[in-house]
This record gives C-alpha cells, sequence and structure tokens, in this order.
C-alpha cells in the first residue's frame, strides 16, 4: 500500500533528483558545447542519470522506504533494471522532444533548449516508472 508519506518524502527527493540529473546534463552540455542531434547528448544523459540514480539509491531507501535491510545482489540487482527502464523512458522522451519541437514551435529554440525542455519531461516520464518500481520491485516489505 502507497502511504501519503512516502510519495511526499519521494517527491521531495525526486526535485532533489531531477536537479541533479538536469545541471549535471545541462553542464556537460554546455561544457563540451554539443548541439542537440549529436549522438554525445546520449552519453551526456547516461552520465547525468548515473550520477543522480547513485544519490536516488541511498535517498530513497533510507528515507522514503525506509528499508532497512541490509543491500544484498538482488536488491542492487533490481534497482539498476528499473533504472535502466527509466533511463529508456527519458532519453526516449528527451530524443523525441529535441526531434519534434522545432517541427511544432520552430521559434521556440531561440527562447529555451529543447534539450532542456525533453529532459525535464523525459526525467518526470521515468520518475513516474522509478516510483513504482522501487515501491513493488526494489525496495518492497
Amino acid at each position: 500500500m502507497v502511504n501519503i508519506r512516502e510519495i511526499v518524502v519521494f517527491g521531495i527527493i525526486g526535485v532533489l533528483n531531477t536537479s541533479i540529473d538536469i545541471g549535471v546534463f545541462m553542464f556537460l552540455k554546455y561544457i563540451f558545447n554539443l548541439d542537440n542531434q549529436s549522438i554525445w547528448i546520449i552519453a551526456i544523459n547516461l552520465i547525468s542519470i548515473i550520477t543522480a540514480i547513485i544519490f536516488s539509491y541511498f535517498a530513497n531507501k533510507k528515507l522514503t522506504f525506509q528499508h532497512k535491510k541490509q543491500t544484498d545482489t538482488k536488491e542492487i540487482g533490481s534497482f539498476l533494471i528499473v533504472n535502466a527502464f527509466g533511463f529508456l523512458v527519458n532519453t526516449s522522451i528527451l530524443k523525441a522532444i529535441i526531434y519534434i519541437l522545432p517541427f511544432i514551435a520552430p521559434n521556440l529554440e531561440a527562447l529555451i533548449d529543447p534539450a532542456l525542455i525533453g529532459k525535464i519531461l523525459g526525467t518526470a516520464g521515468s520518475m513516474i516508472v522509478s516510483f513504482i518500481g522501487y515501491k513493488f520491485f526494489v525496495f518492497k516489505k
């Protein structure tokens, strides 16, 4: 059963996690001066997600789900599977937005980077996948 405290704490950790993910992504995109069509967008997305996943694992285990069981290979493996699926959701949405947005709103690129919009929407999609996976697959009681 899902309780309100878990959802609230997951949301707070999610904001921090999202800040880490998007911050690292945009920092690397800027540092390496990557074009939105670059194949390297996927690589920096992976790096930013891995950075956020490390934070997410410890914060959600201890704070959200108050999981006291000692970490074992099964827990780590299921955590990685959930996050691999989340990465696929995140990257699919990111690439779709980067590709579609210039056709839908061609002048928007002058105001905001389509990669940032895609990253935010992709993160929202992967957060849903992550909560369900963590709750019922990784940190089940």
